[in-house]
């Protein structure tokens, strides 16, 4: 079954839960399997690794992943670690209730009509609103067991779906607000003078380097070793126009320790050498100051 079927915009059928639970894991790894039901997994604290369809996600306290069903997908704890969850698998279902079907809630919410007309083998958030509240509340529903209510249960689950509907579309609208993508952003901005690769930048946002590296790629239109590269060659021209340090240093100053590397970098992106592109700043700042000396004065007379 999946989350983007057409037949449930069609006929009235209800998200049903078929498991959950509320578990802490320690130093373990599920083998990769596939299921019909639809997944919402939840992490309440430290933090976990997740592989979905293929990649490799780092999951920490306040994310939580959402899996479509028969996506092929596991869990890892690593060693020494734990990991609390919570976790809901749903699929959909026709029912006696008079609670409105999946179909009627959609058409009257936009942002989960977007989200079902683009169909996705996983979706990663970062919980911004109450989903996690909203996830504890029906599990509390569902262990009440005889006294529990169908229409608590569907008023709970559709809840779920739309805040989650929310998130997505506010990561839709404004992909340069993405958390990871600014939060990586920033980090390399501090640290671009120390010697940092792709894996720091992806365990200081707790994602996984492949992942961190497609999204990136997706919202910025360049990798993340290459933002950060021009990034260290903009400091490096600064430095060349502004100050007096020595060429041989300034790779030091902007995080790369080979001055050959550097160099070449530094010559494919600009055309030029360090030591030209200094000389060539230097005659253009000192023409454009004699040239507005030689203005003011010819005016005074």
């Amino acid at each position: 079954m999946s989350f983007y079927h057409h037949y449930l915009l069609e006929e009235d059928y209800y998200p049903v839960v078929r498991f959950y639970y509320y578990k802490e894991w320690r130093d373990f790894k599920m083998p990769v399997h596939s299921h019909e039901a639809i997944e919402i997994m939840y992490v309440l604290s430290g933090h976990c690794l997740i592989e979905v369809d293929g990649q490799m996600l780092k999951l920490k306290k306040g994310q939580f992943i959402f899996i479509d069903g028969n996506i092929p997908h596991r869990l890892q704890v690593e060693p020494g670690k734990t990991c609390r969850m919570s976790n809901i698998e749903f699929n959909f279902q026709q029912l006696q209730t008079v609670f409105p079907p999946f179909k009627d809630i959609v058409s009257e919410h936009n942002p989960l009509k977007l989200l079902t007309e683009n169909p996705h083998s996983y979706l990663l958030f970062h919980d911004s609103c109450d989903i996690s509240q909203c996830m504890h509340a029906l599990i509390l529903e569902l262990d009440r067991k005889e006294t529990n209510s169908v229409f608590t249960q569907q008023l709970l689950l559709s809840q779920i779906l739309i805040r989650m509907a929310e998130l997505a579309a506010q990561e839709q609208d404004t992909p340069e607000q993405n958390v990871y993508i600014q939060k990586s952003i920033e980090y390399m901005h501090r640290n671009y003078d120390r010697d940092i690769r792709v894996k720091d930048v992806a365990d200081a946002v707790h994602l996984h380097p492949g992942y961190l590296h497609r999204i990136f790629k997706k919202s910025m239109g360049t990798s993340v070793n290459g933002y950060l590269i021009n990034h260290r060659m903009d400091k490096a021209k600064e430095l060349l126009t502004r100050t007096n340090i020595t060429i041989t240093d300034i790779p030091h100053y902007i995080g790369m320790n080979s001055q050959q590397y550097f160099s070449t970098i530094f010559r494919q992106q600009t055309g030029t050498t360090p030591k030209q592109y200094r000389k060539e700043s230097r005659f253009r700042d000192y023409t454009e100051t004699t040239g507005e000396h030689f203005i003011h004065s010819v005016n005074q007379r």
